[in-house]
């Protein structure tokens, strides 16, 4: 669980859930983290979904990005969830940092890999099309209903 002190929108909340994923191995590069992302997300979509990457800092990582996938509920025309853009930031993610490697006992001339976070709530939301994060830890049963397991 995630917490943050900033203005709630229909795409931020003040507590999320995060999972956080890394692969350190030999030769890792920015191909192996675009290609994990799009066969991670083309599995919870179910289908193929467009990305883009945009430069991002994050201090364990180096390069940084921000990870955004074209708006579902809008189909990428532009709504009031992705703020006319057509994109959602969905996650951060970058190269390891060396530093990381070294304190890890790894030599960074050896050994590389990626890392990310993602945010459950706003991957949920794209997967649903649901236009307002908030509904998510509302708690109106009305809103919850329609999720039931099969």
């Amino acid at each position: 669980r995630v917490f943050r002190n900033e203005e709630q929108d229909a795409t931020h909340e003040h507590t999320f859930h995060q999972v956080e994923g890394i692969m350190i191995d030999r030769d890792i590069s920015v191909a192996n983290l675009i290609h994990s992302m799009k066969t991670l997300l083309g599995a919870i979509f179910e289908r193929e979904v467009t990305i883009r990457l945009r430069p991002g800092f994050f201090p364990f990582v180096e390069p940084g990005f921000e990870l955004d996938i074209q708006c579902q509920v809008c189909a990428g025309e532009g709504c009031s969830v992705c703020k006319g853009s057509g994109w959602v930031e969905l996650l951060p993610c970058g190269l390891i940092h060396p530093n990381v490697l070294r304190y890890g006992g790894l030599d960074p001339e050896e050994w590389s890999g990626w890392a990310f976070g993602l945010g459950l709530s706003r991957l949920v939301m794209m997967k649903y099309q649901i236009e307002d994060i908030r509904h998510l830890m509302g708690g109106d049963l009305r809103f919850n209903a329609q999720f039931r397991a099969g």
